[in-house]
């Protein structure tokens, strides 16, 4: 299903209705701790999704891919919230899943030097690469 009819964006009216209660964020905050395999409870605002998000016990590289989930995550919306009001854009969760896993990748890639071959072998390899030391 593709998101962006105008008439959600005039709900947007603050950063936590934009980037929180919204079924389209709420699906792709979903979509996104799924891929950590991780669950979680709708926080009420940005400052609440943050407190609970940087409150973890990750280590070496996973706590940086974590925080670039976080990132890239806001980044994402922000961007379609963008593309939606100024040209007219229109993306479905899965896409929009897929460009945060891109960024994360080439964020973490870029920064770290890790050395894998394409970003779908990031994606699919995400336990593995969590277990790296660096």
């Amino acid at each position: 299903m593709m998101y962006c009819a105008h008439f959600a964006l005039c709900f947007w009216k603050s950063p936590n209705h934009l980037l929180i209660p919204s079924h389209f964020s709420w699906c792709v905050w979903s979509q996104i701790l799924d891929w950590w395999h991780t669950n979680w409870v709708r926080p009420s605002s940005v400052a609440d999704l943050m407190c609970w998000w940087f409150d973890n016990s990750f280590r070496n590289l996973e706590i940086h891919i974590w925080e670039v989930c976080f990132y890239a995550t806001i980044w994402s919306i922000w961007m379609l919230r963008n593309g939606c009001i100024f040209k007219n854009a229109t993306a479905s969760v899965e896409e929009v899943v897929d460009i945060i896993k891109f960024r994360v990748a080439m964020w973490i890639k870029v920064k770290f030097n890790v050395r894998v071959n394409t970003v779908e072998d990031f994606k699919r390899f995400l336990d593995g690469i969590r277990s790296l030391k660096l």
